[in-house]
């Protein structure tokens, strides 16, 4: 008898035209259906092995990149996932761990196409089981992916994986937060109980309990004093579900950030933006603290749970079709703060935050090996060696809509029942994030006001969670109406960028910030420290001094004062890493409401809309320079003959040099995301020459020698030192939006 698990578990595969899968000849999958029959092409696992021979010849990468390589040319190393990181090292910047490589792990499993389909489905629900980060992480790809709109039926059904692991990974664990089973038996050991006495038992409720929730509940109704209120004892704080039934603990956070995306959906709609969204966020409120965290890889956030939301630091960033905007979460870490309170341990902070990217699986009370999973992994079993057979009509899913439970509307309370109808306009654009930036009053705002440090002190004060040993605050941007997959892709390399260059020991800057896309259309980004859009700081400079040379004269002092050189180091250094991404990414739309400049002096840039091989005015390709480098650059550097542009040229040799001996990682990486899932991302719709082009820029020549790149380099210097095109782009900008140059 054939053995079941060699069963696809894939749903019977539609009809297509012959033509719908000519662009997918050199895809990963190297199959095509017609007629109803499979047919292979027979060049998919022959590309990937001659690739896999090239990529090992030229360069040396992690375990976890070897290996799905190894799966994506049809090689038997399923059993080896399972070896893997699952969640990121504090102690080492290089992510070599499978969260970074989930986009890839998901493309695979859903396009690969290989026999052991099951064998992966197998591992990855699995890998599920172990690592609630991981789950949420894989839901929220699969969610934010529309199959509608891609031409090739996935060989896994994306309903099944949604619905297993959904099941598997809200069974194992009591409090999805970081340290959660710790946390639970820290709860059981002292013996506390959050739920509401009833009046039988008032009686007997400690003071200090009834004492916290009275002043968490005036601190919600914004009736707060620190004169009038009783301090808040930790152990005390309730964490209940948000919005979910006690079936579905697991779902809370993805219900929170559910919550956060539909109001800036419905944001669109209000006549006074700023009015609605404090009166969401007062809502919002009224469920918090709560068992939920901010799913960022920061590592003060994991191990965190959200007490509460400051509605007066909330801001609203309009534009035409969509209505960003930007909050702070205070959060907490619940286990190290019970801890210390209670003095059941003396808890160390730098150990106890490294071990809040631990796995379970690494740990010896690995759910993996007990008893409880012996009785999933069976599960796993049994319902993989099922065929799951669906139409595409069968799992429709709305935009901007996450996998959240909520609870069926006629339980949930008025006021929180228009959180379950999450549809959004089928307008998607590119993402734009806006920092310091035109307020809904018009007004200009600069983030230097007021750092972020400044504002989370300003707020502890105020705050009566504020003395809580581990308390912190957040900054989050909230959008809905686009597509943020694109986004998490570019910041995907730029983050690889940044690892070359920190194992080199090259000093070349970057900031790969979070970007999570949570739906088809909706997502949250990390908000950039202390950081404003050179076009909303020239708005906010003098007329007289508007250039970005005088902002450092005003913001750093005088021309030979240490900070002032100081500042022009950490811009020099900040244009190298961004004028290499621009280039070899190809990344366009450049102009200066999408580049950022912190306090220190560095650029940052943002809005990945346009890369690959997809342009601003319908692919017209305006822009021509490699990257972006205007005169007011070349200014602050101290002009094209000083010491500092010297410097400028020759880090960007090294930097160049430290990426082409990865080119063949960052090009599959690539080119593992250009069909299937990405398929109908804009920054493929070149097709196969959008990743040809990128290897004519990551490797000009078979062989280039030290002086050969250093031409290649300086070459491209020359050429976009103050390109025609770049200030031509900048002026209609200008005149089209208002966005100064």
């Amino acid at each position: 008898m054939e053995n079941s698990l060699s069963k696809p578990i894939a749903r019977k595969p539609k009809k297509h035209k012959i033509g719908c899968c000519v662009k997918f000849l050199s895809c990963l999958c190297c199959c095509c259906i017609k007629k109803g029959k499979k047919i292979k092409w027979g060049i998919g696992s022959d590309i990937w092995n001659k690739l896999k021979s090239k990529f090992h010849k030229k360069t040396t990468s992690g375990k976890v990149y070897k290996i799905l390589l190894d799966l994506y040319s049809h090689k038997p190393s399923v059993e080896e996932l399972s070896l893997c990181r699952i969640s990121p090292s504090r102690d080492n910047s290089t992510r070599e761990d499978l969260e970074f490589y989930i986009p890839q792990l998901c493309n695979l499993l859903l396009y690969g196409f290989t026999d052991r389909v099951n064998d992966i489905t197998r591992e990855v629900l699995n890998l599920c089981s172990k690592s609630f980060f991981f789950s949420h992480r894989i839901l929220w790809f699969l969610q934010s992916t529309d199959f509608e709109s891609v031409e090739i039926t996935p060989s896994t059904d994306p309903q099944f994986l949604i619905n297993r692991i959904i099941e598997i990974s809200q069974s194992f664990q009591h409090f999805f937060l970081g340290n959660g089973e710790k946390l639970y038996d820290l709860y059981k050991t002292l013996k506390i109980t959050h739920s509401i006495p009833s009046n039988d038992e008032i009686e007997e409720e400690p003071q200090v309990q009834y004492d916290t929730r009275e002043t968490i509940q005036r601190y919600r109704d914004g009736n707060f004093s620190n004169e009038s209120s009783s301090e808040i004892d930790p152990k005390y704080i309730p964490l209940p579900d948000f919005m979910t039934n006690h079936q579905s603990k697991f779902l809370s956070t993805m219900s929170f950030i559910d919550a956060l995306t539909t109001i800036s959906n419905e944001l669109l709609k209000a006549p006074n933006k700023s009015e609605f969204l404090v009166s969401q966020l007062n809502l919002l409120n009224r469920l918090l603290p709560a068992g939920v965290y901010i799913p960022f890889n920061l590592f003060k956030a994991r191990n965190c749970a959200v007490l509460h939301i400051p509605v007066s630091e909330a801001r609203v960033f309009t534009t035409k079709e969509r209505a960003p905007f930007k909050i702070s979460i205070e959060v907490f870490r619940p286990y190290l703060e019970i801890s210390k309170a209670s003095k059941i341990e003396k808890p160390e902070r730098s150990r106890d935050r490294a071990v809040s990217f631990q796995t379970e699986a690494r740990r010896t009370e690995s759910f993996a090996f007990s008893s409880v999973a012996k009785e999933v992994n069976s599960s796993i079993n049994s319902d993989i060696t099922s065929e799951s057979i669906f139409e595409k009509d069968e799992f429709p899913r709305r935009r901007n809509q996450t996998f959240a439970i909520i609870r069926d509307k006629d339980s949930i309370e008025p006021e929180f029942k228009h959180y379950s109808n999450l549809f959004v306009s089928p307008n998607r654009g590119s993402v734009a994030v806006v920092y310091g930036e035109i307020d809904e009053s018009g007004q200009n705002v600069s983030v230097f006001k007021e750092s972020f440090k400044q504002q989370e002190e300003r707020i502890k004060k105020t705050s009566p969670y504020g003395k809580l040993y581990t308390w912190s605050l957040l900054h989050v941007i909230v959008k809905s109406g686009d597509d943020l997959r694109q986004e998490q892709l570019a910041m995907q390399i730029i983050s690889f960028f940044k690892q070359t260059f920190d194992e080199k020991k090259i000093d070349i800057w970057l900031y790969p910030y979070d970007i999570l896309a949570t739906g088809i259309d909706c997502g949250i980004l990390e908000c950039v420290p202390d950081a404003v859009s050179i076009d909303g700081l020239k708005k906010s400079l003098p007329a007289d001094q508007s250039t970005l040379y005088d902002f450092f004269l005003l913001q750093f002092g005088q021309r030979k004062s240490k900070r002032f050189k100081n500042a022009k180091k950490c811009f020099m250094k900040s244009l190298v890493g961004y004028s290499l991404v621009c280039y070899i990414l190809k990344i366009k739309d450049r102009h200066n409401g999408n580049i950022l400049i912190d306090r220190n002096g560095h650029l940052i840039h943002i809005d990945f809309g346009f890369l690959l091989s997809n342009s601003p005015g319908g692919n017209m390709n305006f822009e021509q320079a490699p990257f972006k480098f205007s005169n007011e650059f070349e200014t602050v550097l101290g002009g094209r003959r000083s010491k500092l542009f010297q410097e400028f040229r020759s880090l960007c040799v090294k930097g160049y040099s430290a990426i082409k001996e990865k080119a063949e990682q960052i090009i599959l990486m690539v080119e593992m995301m250009r069909s299937g899932t990405g398929s109908n991302l804009g920054c493929f719709i070149g097709g196969e020459s959008a990743i040809t082009e990128l290897r004519e820029r990551l490797l000009p020549k078979a062989k280039m020698s030290e002086g050969d790149c250093k031409e290649y380099i300086n070459d491209l210097i020359d050429i976009s030192l103050d390109n025609w095109s770049t200030k031509c782009y900048d002026r209609f900008q200008y005149c089209c939006q208002n966005i100064f140059y």
